[in-house]
């Protein structure tokens, strides 16, 4: 079944954006994955899909319940390498870089924090472990994840605030007239760190 097949048996949301821009044969069988796979898991808490993006070298899906989204996303950018894909939890605008970059916290780092390990973000997987990848992550939703999907916020909110603790706000470089560079932090990000430290 190919990626327009399965927007076919699934009927798509009225507020959905979808967009798809010359996906790669990986990009298009790492987002069917996670809809046949995670989708139902996380639509069953409630939560709508609000964006589907699939793109050459990346991919984006955002489901939404109220104020609170979960998204999926994966870059296969050369520039990128290793390649890899996260599951976010969030609070707040998803489309907002500066919101969506402060204000949410992975999987990753709530299987840390309950396992006091030190766990990295999964890698992209090849084509034939891409189920066997995207069920780990299942699992690991279903059994760390439970606190956010059940709109129990406390561990959330305590593990944005321990990253972004540990955060520098962004950094400009701007030449003087002198052609030297003075670097200064972006306020945004400063007001971000602020706000969700």
């Amino acid at each position: 079944m190919g990626l327009f097949d399965f927007f076919k048996k699934k009927k798509q949301n009225k507020t959905e954006m979808t967009k798809i821009e010359k996906p790669s044969k990986e990009q298009i069988l790492f987002t069917e994955n996670v809809l046949e796979i995670l989708g139902p898991a996380i639509e069953k808490f409630g939560f709508i899909r609000h964006r589907t993006e699939t793109k050459e070298y990346s991919s984006v899906i955002i489901w939404r319940r109220n104020n609170q989204y979960v998204k999926v996303d994966s870059t296969t950018y050369p520039t990128d390498y290793p390649f890899y894909y996260s599951l976010v939890f969030g609070v707040g605008d998803s489309e907002n870089f500066f919101e969506y970059d402060w204000n949410g916290a992975s999987l990753t780092l709530f299987k840390n924090k309950i396992e006091q390990t030190n766990i990295y973000t999964p890698d992209f997987p090849t084509n034939d472990k891409m189920k066997e990848s995207i069920t780990q992550t299942l699992f690991d939703l279903e059994k760390y994840g439970q606190t956010f999907l059940n709109n129990d916020l406390t561990l959330f909110y305590e593990i944005r605030s321990n990253l972004n603790k540990n955060r520098e706000p962004y950094k400009i470089h701007t030449p003087d007239k002198n052609g030297k560079y003075k670097t200064t932090y972006d306020q945004t990000s400063v007001e971000q760190k602020r706000k969700y430290s």
